[in-house]
């Protein structure tokens, strides 16, 4: 990008993309004055309700001492607030790659404006977990993967794909969880202003997606359907199961469970009759996750694309569809 190229640049006219730009700003927060710092984080508190954590809404769960229950699920907030503390810094490195590669002016404004939210969210959850004090456990491997290919990319649709249209639908789903199950009122407070500023991080990738989409031969939207209904389903298909029951277990090692190895078995039984219910909202259309809603909206669940795909009849896309908003018609 060199001067004169700043000179012209081009607004594409998109009301939706200009309107999430306006929007950043009426709806701006600041990180000091809104948020009550002074408020204490006691090292006894789980800060969350217990059944936010994976098994924790089984029965060997729920009867396990609350001192070990407020141990695991402290635990368990701590990796999750890293994990998005550090998918934060990734999304602000990210807004700044899109501002400096792309061409339309509110694009460009968008990103910036996200950079900024990025950037505040980063800090409000290190000063959290800075409040929790003590260690969090490391995020995993597949997780750090994920972001280190994102970081290494410079496609801007390949980054805003990943970023804001898959990455920040899934996170909406954690972000949302998280501030239905708060007990800490300043946990809450964050949860309440970050999950505000993520729907329009969302929506600007539902919206970029949409009209990439529109722009592109049928043939170039079935292979970006392809690959990203891909990655969506495989995400909403995957439920806690033994990798993340061996998570538990250390959790409940760590709050002086001798007998851990031997409850794992039975948490994971139970744990299958939870499973089955919340995928039975899913399938059903009664609870519709981000991921789907952003696929439907964006026009991935187009019928000549399913039929392409042999996906007319997955029981996730029937799912999206049979609950599609009436506007969407």
């Amino acid at each position: 990008m060199n001067t004169r190229q700043l000179l012209h640049l081009h607004n594409t006219g998109h009301q939706g993309i200009n309107a999430l730009f306006a929007k950043a700003h009426s709806a701006d927060w600041d990180i000091e004055r809104d948020v009550d710092w002074t408020a204490a984080v006691e090292p006894n508190d789980p800060l969350v309700a217990y059944e936010w954590g994976a098994f924790s809404q089984t029965p060997t769960f729920m009867a396990l001492p609350e001192a070990v229950k407020t141990r695991v699920t402290r635990r368990g907030l701590g990796r999750i607030l890293n994990i998005l503390q550090v998918g934060e810094s990734v999304a602000q490195d990210v807004c700044a790659k899109i501002a400096l590669q792309v061409r339309e002016e509110d694009y460009r404004n968008h990103a910036v404006a996200q950079a900024m939210d990025e950037a505040r969210h980063h800090l409000a959850y290190r000063r959290f977990l800075e409040k929790m004090n003590e260690d969090v456990e490391d995020i995993d491997l597949g997780t750090e993967m994920m972001f280190d290919t994102l970081l290494a990319s410079d496609d801007p649709l390949t980054l805003i794909a990943t970023e804001q249209f898959f990455l920040e639908s899934l996170a909406m789903g954690i972000f949302e969880a998280l501030q239905r199950h708060a007990r800490h009122p300043l946990l809450r407070d964050i949860l309440t202003l970050i999950t505000r500023d993520e729907s329009r991080h969302m929506g600007f990738g539902v919206l970029y997606v949409a009209e990439w989409m529109r722009r592109h031969s049928l043939d170039e939207q079935i292979g970006f359907a392809r690959h990203w209904l891909g990655q969506m389903f495989g995400v909403l298909m995957d439920q806690p199961g033994p990798l993340m029951l061996a998570r538990l277990l250390e959790r409940l090692r760590d709050a002086g469970v001798d007998d851990a190895n031997r409850l794992g078995p039975q948490i994971l039984q139970e744990q299958q009759a939870v499973n089955a219910a919340e995928r039975d909202a899913v399938l059903s259309g009664r609870r519709v996750p981000h991921l789907l809603k952003s696929a439907r909206r964006a026009g991935l669940l187009r019928p000549e694309i399913l039929d392409a795909l042999g996906l007319t009849t997955h029981p996730l896309a029937l799912a999206a569809l049979r609950a599609s908003e009436p506007h969407e018609h």
